[in-house]
């Protein structure tokens, strides 16, 4: 993890005592030198002497947004329920939670977890051709989403009123930002109206699902395992929420990079087999996944089209790569 240099935590900083429990409790005066994250709101402790590091991750205590505050609020609390269904240990799991304190707005301490996010191995096949590498990845997270959905299954079906409302949200941002003219918006709402009365949606199971599978929320380390951060999503919906949001963010990694709109196709076939054939019937979930992630996929590309630090014109691709996506996916025989 690489970042800006910020200097060293203070003894009379709040956290000091907080993070010194936890990383090094017998180490005497212990010294913890502070980098910056990609994120603003997350730091990286690293104790000088014993080299031993820690994640701090912050909210805004005078955020207006009440549902972000009690989202990051909750992180702490779905790291340690996770925890519990096995995912403590090689070779999936999640970072262990020490600590959070309201008072100054730490949402979680969390370990240090050395690895590379599947955005490297994203990059290296883009542009270096490294497929075999980033499919011995993909394949270890598809088993990891495998144990996830497997362990945590309701036997129910899932709530289709937040994905809608989620949806819709998604849209609406899009053309305040203007990325969505005023007949796309209408395009969208009436083609997710149709998806929902297809039936195809509500044939899913209901599990719980990390609900923010982006390529820079897995860890992958040398000894083989991987590792899920940034759990404040964590909530029960269709497994393909978490699936598809992988295959549409390969589909972003490699459009983006090579602007190539095929290149990804490969790799995406290979993640939903490798996930399906950890079940006993592999052609049926294989082919009840493939129906229901073009709607997820779609919705993958318009929450990347949301971010403006992209190019215009290749925020609007999104969109139609998009709507490409579902009215495909409404023309697959069921």
């Amino acid at each position: 993890m690489s970042g800006r240099y910020l200097g060293r935590l203070e003894a009379r900083d709040p956290l000091y005592e907080i993070i010194s429990a936890h990383v090094c409790p017998d180490v005497k005066d212990p010294r913890f030198h502070v980098t910056s994250t990609s994120s603003r709101s997350v730091y990286k402790y690293t104790e000088e002497r014993t080299k031993l590091a820690i994640i701090g991750k912050f909210y805004d205590l005078h955020d207006s947004c009440e549902d972000r505050i009690n989202r990051m609020k909750g992180e702490y609390d779905n790291l340690r329920i996770v925890r519990t269904y096995g995912f403590d240990s090689s070779p999936c799991y999640v970072v262990k939670p020490f600590d959070k304190s309201e008072r100054i707005g730490l949402a979680v301490v969390e370990e240090y977890v050395h690895g590379k996010d599947l955005d490297h191995y994203l990059r290296r096949a883009a542009y270096e051709g490294r497929s075999d590498a980033l499919k011995e990845k993909l394949g270890r997270l598809a088993f990891f989403f495998f144990m996830l959905h497997q362990k945590t299954a309701t036997g129910e079906r899932p709530n289709l009123e937040p994905v809608a409302m989620y949806f819709l949200r998604v849209v609406d941002k899009l053309w305040r930002q203007r990325v969505l003219s005023d007949g796309e918006r209408k395009f969208f709402m009436r083609i997710m109206e149709k998806w929902f009365c297809a039936g195809i949606l509500d044939r899913a199971p209901n599990v719980t699902v990390h609900g923010d599978a982006t390529p820079t929320n897995f860890l992958f380390t040398d000894d083989g395992d991987v590792v899920a951060i940034d759990l404040e999503r964590l909530k029960t919906a269709d497994p393909a929420f978490d699936v598809s949001m992988v295959c549409g963010e390969i589909k972003h990694a490699f459009l983006w990079r090579t602007g190539n709109p095929y290149a990804s196709e490969p790799f995406i076939e290979f993640f939903l087999k490798r996930y399906s054939r950890h079940f006993d019937d592999f052609k049926t979930t294989f082919r009840e996944l493939t129906l229901r992630n073009p709607f997820y996929m779609a919705l993958t590309e318009l929450r990347i089209a949301r971010n403006s630090y992209l190019d215009w014109h290749y925020r609007q691709r999104l969109v139609h790569e998009a709507k490409e996506c579902l009215k495909w996916g409404l023309r697959l025989p069921r």
